[in-house]
């Protein structure tokens, strides 16, 4: 994060000296000062400063603080001095009367740390949108959303796309401005235990409630809940949500009373909700709760101009040789692109991490990073019929294959472990830890 610049406008000036000695000892400043008008503008547009603090006690004219105003509007202009007599209109809008040193010091790090936390959120969203990969007018689009979102502090966000075109990655985006944010995958919590974990519930409610419990919107009270897969919540608990929503308060399992919470809601699905509402599976007043900034995030097979820099980026992330960047060849990466990928930007990312693990030498191939093989007459990846698999039988189908994988090496290497191993370009643990992450045991091969 850069320094935050304050740029004084003075000649001798006791407090202007004082302030400077109390800046001496802060971290994360930048200081100029400019001892006359003469070259203050050209210093000014040199040194583009956040705060501007100017000596009441000398004359300046007005045309000087209008012609820096011009060059920097987002700069802070304070005003330092004891005597309002002669000041033009400026200044005495500056005028800060007699303070004392304790008090201007107080005034002028209350304005300083406004601006520091200013930048240290300004900081955490580009650090955020840094994650969400690619330059297409599709991310530029989403980018635009998601700065609305975090400028409209408070609304619902509603944020829908396809499984693994990465809306969590969207909603820690949006969620970089506050320091509190729970996350709940609704499609996790069964119906009976609904209520108990987003409002909580009082000792003896139920039977085994031994002892208070505090739920989730009341831990996420003063910051952000977020609601994964929120379109997969049962629809008898869609109404209790609802209330919780429109009255801004929970009532826990058991208790009679109720309790105020301020929360913001980001939620998320890979449903279409209105499809949803129109089947009556949704409720549509809670739709139109829960949408009122709408998000899309673009599945991959939309964006594909941006494979190339999300390969790069895996790549980087998951390189098992540091220092080495694999190569990979324009044949290869026309074979990424012209694939659909129904698993999207996840999918990728996994078939990337494969293609590292199983290549030989410094070439990342094609036939390491896909589990089907390719077709001999368009060289691109045979097409399977996708239609009802879900991601999970999807994900266990590319384990599978990868076992199969892993066992064929082995038997060409003589059942040797450390000779298949070096083959992938690994060392021994590498395809031990490997094979345990796919429930393949090879512990009882030849070493």
């Amino acid at each position: 994060m850069g320094k935050t610049r304050i740029f004084f406008l003075s000649e001798e000036n006791e407090s202007i000296s004082f302030l400077e000695d109390v800046l001496s000892n802060v971290d994360g400043y930048e200081t100029f000062l400019c001892p006359d008008s003469l070259n203050a503008v050209e210093d000014f547009r040199r040194f583009l400063p956040a705060i501007a603090v100017v000596d009441l006690d000398k004359t300046y004219p007005e045309s000087l603080f209008q012609t820096l105003q011009d060059i920097s509007p987002a700069t802070r202009f304070m005003g330092v001095g004891s005597d309002i007599l002669h000041l033009n209109p400026f200044q005495q809008r500056l005028y800060s009367g007699a303070l004392s040193k304790e008090e201007l010091r107080l005034r002028f790090m209350t304005v300083v740390n406004e601006l520091k936390q200013q930048s240290e959120i300004l900081a955490a969203i580009k650090e955020s949108l840094k994650k969400i990969v690619g330059k297409s007018d599709a991310i530029k689009r989403l980018y635009d959303s998601i700065l609305k979102a975090i400028r409209s502090k408070g609304a619902t966000v509603l944020i829908q796309g396809e499984s693994g075109v990465g809306k969590e990655l969207v909603a820690k985006a949006i969620a970089s401005v506050s320091n509190h944010l729970i996350s709940v995958n609704c499609s996790a919590i069964t119906e009976s235990l609904f209520e108990s974990e987003l409002f909580g519930h009082v000792r003896g409610a139920f039977t085994g409630a031994i002892s208070e419990h505090r739920g989730l919107f009341e831990a996420a009270n003063g910051g952000i809940l977020y609601l994964d897969e929120v379109g997969d919540i049962p629809l008898p608990m869609q109404a209790k949500l609802l209330r919780a929503l429109q009255e801004g308060e929970i009532r826990p399992v058991g208790s009679n009373e109720t309790k105020k919470v301020k929360v913001r809601i980001i939620a998320a699905t890979n449903r279409d909700l209105q499809k949803e509402t129109l089947a009556g599976r949704f409720r549509s007043d809670l739709f139109y709760r829960l949408n009122v900034i709408p998000i899309y995030v673009p599945a991959l097979r939309e964006r594909k101009e941006d494979i190339p820099e999300l390969v790069a980026h895996f790549i980087r992330e998951y390189s098992i040789r540091p220092g080495l960047s694999p190569r990979i060849s324009p044949q290869t990466m026309q074979e990424l692109i012209r694939y659909d990928w129904p698993g999207n930007i996840r999918e990728l990312e996994n078939a990337i991490h494969r293609g590292l693990v199983l290549m030989n030498g410094d070439e990342l191939k094609s036939e390491n990073i896909f589990t089907t093989p390719i077709s001999a007459q368009a060289n691109t990846p045979i097409r399977r019929d996708w239609r009802g698999i879900s991601y999970a039988a999807f994900q266990e189908l590319q384990k599978q294959e990868l076992r199969e994988y892993i066992v064929a090496k082995i038997r060409e290497n003589d059942g040797s472990i450390s000779r298949t191993a070096e083959s992938f370009g690994i060392l021994r643990p590498g395809l031990y830890a490997l094979a345990r992450r796919l429930g393949l045991d090879i512990s009882k091969r030849n070493k």
